[in-house]
């Protein structure tokens, strides 16, 4: 179950004295807002929330808060990245106390079928967990190991939608991701060319994601071949700080058009189905979030690639996950 911890938060911000906070809430937790308000307005503080989308620790409304004039932005869910932010920001973890090693548990000879040294990555709901997994492990005659953090992660064995560093940077016979959903396990699995294996802790599965990798790759090859026989190119870039990426664009544009194609720069706060769709270019990249071209890649009409499938358009190679490397 999740924990917010909200009056040992509103404790901090009493602390620092702010007289009105801004709040942003990723979607799975905008339905506590009346609760996280009430918290505050018993201590006579005046909440004004965000309404702007919030994708991860590289998408904070600090820009946004300091025109609502607030002393303070509390950024609920995701730990801290950006280094630097126009108003005081306040990041919150929300932490997961569902029991992970019950599931390992169950599924221990499985996991010692995919070999004895294994690398341990999560989420930040369940990372304060990873050392008793690790434990947990050890005991039961795993190597078990947890690489070190990065520029975009606070924790060691953490991951992000677009940072799996965490993880790459061990030599282990496999990964046991613990968490909810495919996309960080077959990230993990495309960035380090080993098996995953997916433990859910509210389905007490544990998964290999092997299949489900398999099947993404193709229907990215798919849409890469879609793409190739397009001429006008778009590459757009999110103005989101942490998914800031110009100088990508500009190589993707310049390669682009060295083979013969047209590119042009689009400038967004937002990638969704309706700028494919206004601006009528044959084919996009996003040079933002990596997620976007894949997640939402049903509601695009015309082919949307990710930066490193832009290569594959031109040249043969292994099919390589976008990453975000800097801040």
């Amino acid at each position: 179950m999740l924990q917010l911890h909200l009056d040992d938060l509103a404790e901090k911000v009493v602390a620092r004295g702010a007289r009105r906070v801004g709040v942003q809430l990723p979607f799975g937790l905008r339905r506590r807002a009346r609760e996280i308000a009430k918290i505050f307005g018993d201590r006579g503080i005046e909440v004004v929330f965000s309404g702007t989308p919030s994708y991860g620790a590289c998408d904070v409304a600090d820009a946004q808060m300091a025109r609502a004039d607030v002393d303070l932005l509390v950024h609920f869910g995701h730990s801290a990245m950006l280094p630097d932010s126009s108003i005081p920001v306040l990041y919150w973890e929300v932490v997961d106390d569902v029991d992970i090693i019950k599931t390992i548990r169950q599924h221990r000879d499985e996991l010692r079928s995919r070999g004895r040294s294994v690398g341990l990555v999560t989420t930040v709901q369940h990372v304060h967990q990873l050392p008793s997994v690790r434990d947990y492990l050890v005991s039961e005659g795993f190597n078990a190991r947890i690489g070190d953090a990065s520029i975009r992660v606070s924790y060691p064995g953490q991951v992000l939608g677009c940072s799996f560093e965490t993880a790459s940077s061990l030599d282990v016979d496999f990964f046991l991701y613990v968490g909810t959903g495919y996309f960080h396990p077959v990230g993990i699995s495309l960035a380090t060319d080993r098996p995953v294996m997916y433990c859910d802790p509210y389905t007490e599965q544990c998964i290999d994601v092997t299949p489900v990798r398999d099947r993404i790759v193709r229907k990215r090859y798919a849409v890469i071949e879609k793409a190739r026989a397009a001429t006008h190119f778009a590459v757009v870039v999110s103005t989101r700080r942490g998914q800031y990426r110009i100088d990508e664009a500009l190589n993707i544009k310049k390669l682009l058009r060295e083979h013969g194609k047209t590119c042009h720069i689009i400038v967004a706060e937002a990638v969704d189905a309706a700028l494919v769709q206004d601006f009528g270019f044959d084919a996009y990249v996003v040079a933002a979030c990596p997620r976007i071209a894949i997640d939402d890649a049903p509601s695009f009409e015309k082919p949307v690639l990710t930066v490193t499938e832009v290569p594959l358009l031109f040249d043969d190679g292994p099919y390589q996950f976008d990453e975000i490397h800097k801040l």
